[in-house]
């Protein structure tokens, strides 16, 4: 390609360029870089993620240029206490490789590259400088499609699967099917997991899925998410569901909250052993009482049990469901339910659906 107009970056960077200029925290992340996977059965780690990430919001819209860029390390304290820690961290990103489909000339096979050429590490009030590789540069500069992800969000996970989930989250929750579907190899690479490591389906829902869904659902201030087994061979697992699905305004206002709390607690918050970030019972209690007789709780007419229709119905999902997808649980409400559910009210019907949703959540967790 030649000419003028291919020396302009497409929609990625333009808008990385423009929230830079306003001065945003918000990380404009390439999809490229959200889909991509982990070559040679090595991911990252959860500070070379983060420190990725930070890197590519001070280099904005500039990203894909060949130029040094450059960032304050003490802008990199948020990952790191030492220097000694961000030099590994460092190392790591230059020698970590990434992989993703491509064609050469029709040929369709697998693209393996470096994101980071080469760095400058400064003293420890310094820079650190870089400059991204060819290969990053062309894919940055050729990207139309991006997850806007929050700096501070991003900083607080301590989970490495956390920040993979929310990136792919942020990437998907505003589409019309806010739907990953996949294998359960394909989560795997995915997100990031070693091979090796929880081989079995029920150390990967503990560790990896639900660990994960419960710091998305208590920080990311955007969506929140719910997985469900798709699909079974017998008693294996084959393929996984994830659904992300816009916060109501008072999860919005808890996720900003918890993120500007400092992290001691954070766990015994999220677990529900000291305070909880939002208290179900208080959210069911208070969209009760806000009630007026004519709105009395009814099952809504369409079958859909969402956050904004029917907060209720869809708090109490949430609260009790064990992270499974509230549709799911409100089709096969509808579909057994089929003429009681529209003859309940109020209470009885509140009651019915808590007993409905815990028994699910029960019954399906078992392997």
């Amino acid at each position: 390609m030649t000419g003028a107009a291919d020396d302009k970056p497409k929609r990625t960077m333009e808008v990385a360029r423009i929230e830079k200029e306003r001065g945003s925290d918000t990380i404009v992340q390439p999809r490229e870089l959200v889909e991509v996977r982990y070559a040679r059965g090595v991911s990252l780690t959860l500070s070379a993620r983060k420190i990725l990430a930070l890197m590519m919001h001070q280099a904005a819209g500039d990203a894909w240029r060949d130029q040094e860029h450059r960032i304050a390390k003490r802008l990199l304290r948020g990952s790191h206490n030492s220097n000694d820690r961000l030099t590994d961290t460092i190392d790591e990103l230059m020698g970590i490789f990434f992989a993703m489909p491509d064609q050469v000339e029709g040929d369709q096979g697998r693209r393996t590259f470096q994101m980071i050429e080469e760095t400058f590490e400064g003293g420890e009030q310094g820079w650190l400088i870089y400059r991204f590789t060819r290969r990053a540069r062309d894919l940055l500069k050729d990207s139309e499609a991006y997850a806007l992800l929050h700096r501070a969000t991003v900083l607080a996970f301590d989970s490495k699967y956390a920040l993979e989930l929310y990136q792919l989250g942020a990437l998907l929750y505003r589409r019309d099917v806010p739907i990953w579907r996949g294998d359960v190899a394909t989560l795997r690479s995915k997100l990031g997991v070693p091979e090796g490591t929880y081989g079995s389906f029920a150390d990967l829902r503990r560790f990896v899925l639900d660990a994960a869904t419960a710091e998305i659902n208590q920080l990311v201030p955007q969506f929140s998410v719910a997985w469900e087994v798709a699909k079974r061979r017998g008693r294996k697992v084959t393929e996984v569901a994830i659904t992300f699905r816009r916060k109501a305004p008072i999860a919005v206002v808890a996720a900003e909250e918890e993120n500007e709390r400092h992290r001691a607690g954070r766990r015994a918050r999220r677990e529900g052993t000291v305070e909880t970030v939002a208290d179900p019972a208080a959210i069911i209690a208070a969209t009760a009482a806000s009630l007026s007789v004519s709105d009395i709780l009814r099952w809504p007419a369409d079958d859909q049990v969402s956050e904004y229709q029917t907060p209720d119905l869809y708090a109490i999902g949430l609260a009790y469901g064990g992270g499974h997808a509230i549709q799911r649980l409100a089709d096969q409400y509808a579909r057994v339910r089929s003429d009681r559910r529209r003859q309940l009210r109020g209470d009885a019907l509140r009651d019915d659906w808590t007993t409905w949703v815990k028994g699910c959540a029960e019954k399906w967790a078992k392997p």
